[in-house]
């Protein structure tokens, strides 16, 4: 069985993010008067991530790791810039590997389990020196490669939603396992035509105008059934479809799909990931946002559209060109949404207590149908593999400097 659950307890260890008091400019400052002519100086800076590997960009479909991986985060970013990671070995440290800054002003390692800093020079050539943390090897609590011939019909079933939503209408789509497929250890996640209603045109209104479309079918699976846990790291590689008129997603509802008035504690709507296709300009990037009620019913949103986003994506490369890492650590607390271990959005807000369930899909809401054309019907966004490592770590509530 590709999917399967493994029966780990807590964390050994989650994502440490170590917030630092005085900026690196402002302690290389009060340095300044200390210095000796052609010393160097070491500041502390930077940010140093202990995390379970989430960092696994590619054009192709790959394996998922087991093994621990950092990511050091320095700001301002210099793209090239040379970053080396050490160990601490007895009483020593010692440079285990050295990489380059990306856009993010970031560097990412595997590790082996181990203690780890890492550092680079700054503009005056002074060096910058992360604090520590400890990396640990990492066993998932849930994960499906899609590996069988179709998809796990003992871990994912279709959710059930006939032209309409709770949270948009879609008057002219109703879910069905015919809109997706599994080939070559890959989930596509699409859309088809309603063969029930090939002959009709469905009529749609929205706060822009009406419209027509045919009828379609779309894509959602949950594990609603299956799986749901509190608190801990969810992640999906996927590469999204290039279409709009379309949106696939990756997220997360409450058990029983049921939200308490007022009352966020007790059940969200977590999504990690929302891409809604181009944009003229060629600058559409990744959405994630966390849904709630305020008394009385009253829908509330946090997030948005991140265009720090794009920072991970190779040069010249558009999403759909490309496998990411989409993840999200839950704590008590806060929600960590990162693209390949990069930090783009935290939120502290609405922050769920409840269990919660996964979720793939690829939806066709009525405000977005005017963009959707016949020849795009057919594209897919694709999932390479799912994975969550449940569990709470108190390191992981520290508020993080990023870098």
């Amino acid at each position: 069985m590709s999917a399967r659950f493994l029966r780990t307890g807590l964390f050994l260890g989650l994502a440490v993010a170590l917030a630092l008091p005085m900026a690196p400019a402002q302690a290389e400052k009060a340095e300044q008067s200390k210095r000796k002519p052609n010393e160097t100086t070491v500041v502390r800076g930077g940010t140093l991530v202990a995390l379970p590997p989430v960092v696994q960009p590619g054009t192709s479909p790959a394996a998922p790791s087991n093994a621990g991986q950092v990511v050091a985060t320095f700001d301002p970013a210099r793209i090239g810039r040379t970053v080396l990671l050490e160990r601490k070995t007895g009483g020593d440290w010692r440079q285990v590997a050295r990489k380059r800054q990306d856009a993010w002003g970031s560097a990412a390692f595997a590790t082996q389990p181990g203690t780890y800093r890492a550092r680079t020079e700054t503009d005056k050539g002074h060096e910058l020196v992360t604090g520590t943390v400890v990396s640990r090897a990492w066993a998932p609590t849930f994960e499906d490669t899609f590996s069988d011939a179709a998809v796990s019909s003992s871990i994912w079933g279709d959710q059930r939603r006939e032209h309409e939503s709770v949270y948009a209408a879609r008057t002219c789509a109703r879910t069905d396992a015919a809109a997706h497929r599994v080939e070559s250890g890959v989930m596509h996640l699409g859309l088809a035509l309603d063969p029930e209603r090939l002959d009709q045109r469905c009529q749609y209104t929205t706060d822009t105008g009406a419209g027509e479309q045919s009828f379609l079918l779309t894509s959602q699976v949950a594990t609603e059934n299956t799986y749901a846990f509190s608190h801990g790291i969810a992640a999906a590689r996927m590469k999204p479809q290039q279409a709009k008129g379309m949106h696939s997603g990756f997220w997360m509802l409450p058990e029983g799909s049921k939200f308490t008035d007022g009352n966020a504690a007790a059940g969200t709507e977590i999504d990690v990931m929302e891409f809604f296709g181009e944009t003229p300009g060629g600058r559409e990037t990744i959405g994630s946002f966390v849904y709630y009620y305020e008394a009385g019913w009253v829908s509330m949103k946090h997030g948005g559209l991140f265009k720090d986003a794009r920072q991970s994506l190779s040069d010249g490369a558009s999403w759909w060109d490309e496998f990411h890492v989409f993840s999200v650590e839950w704590t008590p607390e806060a929600y960590i949404f990162r693209v390949d271990g990069r930090e783009y959005y935290r939120e502290t807000n609405a922050v769920s207590q409840a269990r919660q369930y996964l979720v793939l899909s690829m939806l066709a809401s009525d405000y977005e149908l005017a963009d959707l054309t016949a020849d795009e019907i057919g594209q897919t966004a694709q999932v390479d593999w799912v994975r969550v490592w449940d569990g709470t770590s108190v390191a992981s509530r520290k508020a993080a400097r990023r870098g």
